[in-house]
C-alpha cells in the first residue's frame, strides 16, 4: 500500500505540465490554467477555417514526418509554403516530454502535434494534440496515428 502511494506521488512529481482540450470560447489560442495548458477546439476550428496557407516544421532527417504534415495541410485545403516563407498555420511534431518513469507496455505519451497560428515572430500556440500509444511502433506509424487523431478531433461537432 505504501509503495503504491509512493509510486503515485513520484509520478505526480515528475509528470510534465499537462494539456487539456476544451470547447469553451474564452480566448483564442492555448492558455495556462491551473498548471495545465488549455486549448479551445472552437478557436482551433475557427483559425484553421480562416487560414489560407500552412507550413510544416520538422527535422532535416525526418522527411517522412514532413511529408505527412504537408499532406495534412493539403487535405485541410491549405496552400503549403516552404519553411522559410510566412504561413497562417504551422504544424510541428515532436516527441512528448519524458515522464521519468517507464512502466511496462501500457499506453504512454509518444508525441505531440502542435498547431501555431501567425508568422514566426508572432506565432501563437492554438492546439496541442497528444498521442498516446505503444513505444514499440515505428515513428512514422505514430505520426500517422497522431495526425488521424487530430483529424477526428477537428471534424467532430
Amino acid at each position: 500500500m505504501i509503495r503504491s502511494i509512493l509510486l503515485i506521488a513520484c509520478l505526480a512529481l515528475v509528470s510534465p505540465i499537462g494539456f487539456t482540450q476544451t470547447t469553451e470560447h474564452a480566448n483564442p489560442g492555448c492558455q495556462a490554467k491551473d498548471g495545465q495548458t488549455v486549448c479551445s477546439v472552437y478557436w482551433l476550428r475557427k483559425t484553421v477555417d480562416a487560414a489560407h496557407t500552412a507550413k510544416a516544421e520538422y527535422g532535416e532527417r525526418d522527411r517522412a514526418t514532413g511529408a505527412q504534415l504537408k499532406h495534412l495541410a493539403k487535405s485541410l485545403g491549405k496552400t503549403v509554403t516552404k519553411s522559410d516563407q510566412p504561413a497562417d498555420l504551422t504544424f510541428t511534431i515532436a516527441p512528448a516530454p519524458l515522464s521519468g518513469i517507464d512502466i511496462g507496455p501500457a499506453d504512454e505519451e509518444i508525441l505531440e502535434l502542435k498547431v501555431y497560428s501567425g508568422e514566426d515572430a508572432e506565432r501563437k500556440l492554438i492546439w496541442v494534440e497528444t498521442y498516446r500509444g505503444q513505444k514499440d511502433r515505428s515513428w512514422p506509424a505514430n505520426v500517422h496515428a497522431a495526425i488521424e487523431q487530430f483529424r477526428q478531433k477537428l471534424s467532430q461537432s
